[in-house]
């Protein structure tokens, strides 16, 4: 007897010997089909996660077919039934003579669904090799290697998908009851959190940097977006030792340590980058932001080049080699896009790819992003989520959406005085903060006096009082 590259037999019989492969089990094919006729129960069950082409042996996947057949037609299936539906089988096998073997020779129907996942581990293990091999020919073929690894990934995130047990995608609610009312326990008793605290008090109120959730903040050119969402990446690895991994599409990885220097220690960035103008008391506040840093879970990537299934890889691994935490994004509207479509389609399609990464890491995903001119055009100059520039898709698929405001012809302005819009929240209260911006030292703090702005709508409304101070650190 001959057999192909995968072990296909020819004209064999489904009781032949085979060569022994890890690419299939005949043995698990035999038993699920068995358990079939012997317990047609089981049918729906076990066709969950199987189609035909899971079946390396072509009579058991005939077979199957057949079943599948009787059953959509509500013929009872027995392997009477199955051999009136169809009495001979391609191979020139007669299908009551193979049917009932097939059904004799099950152990026990009790492990069928143990049979059934055997069967689809190695389909899927077949369709794995099966798309290497198509790399491989791709790339002799003369194929270019980026278009090579990019169909690599699609098709391996594919099969991903087939090897999940269907049956586990959906739960029913009292089945997760127990999980919520013991959640609900544990952070009572401050044994676990909702998420992580930004750092500022005041927005606190409004924002968690929750699991799962996509927070885009958004501002103008120089607003202080990337301040902001570098400082709640240092908040989450310096304060709460848990992995925050920033993605960088406008600065170097240097100008970013440098920022975190600045901000941690209190230590004016110009003097950090001219080294010269240090002063004796820079260096020990640096010294000690060093010290802080240097053991901080902060992980920064700084290629300007990445494709989003280069971000979806890099955040899979930093979070199977050491955890993660939470992840930074400076800025959605730089990542390149994939295809042919208008860069509006391109940024919404990488919007949903963001908004499905951050549930499947399960982090709070922070996505810094750019406003139009539209601002500009309005009295107070104050932005709305709908001025979120490259895809309205941005908006709909964030769960939070924090603006980033400060009018730096006013005199408020001039002094610091940001703030921070929460337009959208889907798990919490809208509304606004006022924050302390100390450009030298790019970061964020707490307001002294907590100055409030006189009006939220578009009129213009005189400044009402010097309420803002230098700004407090929160401890």
């Amino acid at each position: 007897m001959s057999y192909d590259e995968m072990g296909m037999p020819g004209s064999a019989t489904y009781l032949d010997p085979v060569p022994e492969s890890r690419l299939y089990s005949h043995e698990s094919e035999y038993a699920v089909i068995g358990s079939m006729i012997k317990q047609s129960a089981l049918i729906d069950e076990l066709s969950a996660n199987l189609d035909r082409n899971d079946f390396h042996h072509p009579a058991c996947a005939e077979v199957f077919e057949v079943i599948q057949a009787c059953q959509r037609n509500q013929i009872p299936v027995d392997i009477v039934t199955l051999a009136e539906a169809r009495p001979m089988l391609s191979d020139g096998q007669r299908m009551l003579a193979v049917a009932g073997t097939m059904a004799q020779n099950t152990p026990s129907t009790a492990n069928a669904a143990v049979y059934a996942r055997e069967v689809r581990r190695r389909a899927v293990a077949r369709r794995v090799v099966m798309a290497a091999q198509s790399m491989i020919e791709s790339l002799q073929d003369g194929a270019a290697l980026d278009d090579v690894l990019a169909k690599g990934q699609q098709a391996w995130l594919a099969l991903e998908a087939e090897g999940m047990d269907t049956s586990r995608r959906y739960r029913f609610v009292g089945e997760i009851l127990p999980e919520a009312i013991n959640t609900v326990d544990s952070r009572f008793n401050r044994q676990s959190i909702l998420g992580y605290d930004t750092g500022l008090p005041s927005l606190d109120h409004y924002v968690t940097l929750s699991p799962g959730r996509m927070i885009v903040i958004a501002g103008a050119p120089g607003s202080g977006k990337t301040t902001l969402g570098l400082g709640l990446a240092e908040r989450v690895a310096v304060h709460h030792k848990a992995t925050s991994l920033v993605f960088s599409f406008e600065m170097e990885d240097d100008e970013l340590v440098y920022r975190s220097i600045a901000s941690i220690g209190q230590v004016p960035l110009k003097h950090l980058t001219e080294g010269h103008s240090m002063t004796d008391d820079d260096w020990p506040r640096m010294t000690a932001a060093v010290s802080k840093l240097m053991d901080a879970p902060l992980v920064l990537c700084d290629d300007a080049s990445l494709t989003m299934k280069d971000i979806r890889q890099i955040g899979r691994t930093v979070k199977r080699n050491h955890g993660l935490g939470a992840v930074v994004l400076d800025y959605i509207g730089l990542i390149p896009g994939e295809g042919n479509g208008s860069r509006y389609e391109q940024v919404s399609a990488i919007s949903k790819a963001l908004k499905r990464l951050a549930k499947e890491l399960g982090v709070p995903f922070i996505v810094l992003a750019q406003l139009n001119r539209a601002p500009n055009t309005r009295g107070n100059k104050r932005p709305t989520k709908s001025d979120l520039r490259d895809s309205g898709q941005i908006e709909a698929d964030a769960d939070v959406v924090i603006l980033v405001h400060r009018d730096d012809e006013s005199d408020e302005g001039k002094a610091g005085v940001t703030e921070l819009i929460v337009d959208k929240n889907r798990h919490g209260p809208k509304g606004s903060c006022n924050v302390q911006h100390q450009g030298a030292f790019h970061r964020f703090v707490e307001l002294i006096g907590g100055y409030r702005f006189d009006s939220e709508d578009d009129d213009d409304r005189p400044f009402a009082g010097r309420q803002y101070g230098k700004g407090r650190a929160s401890a």
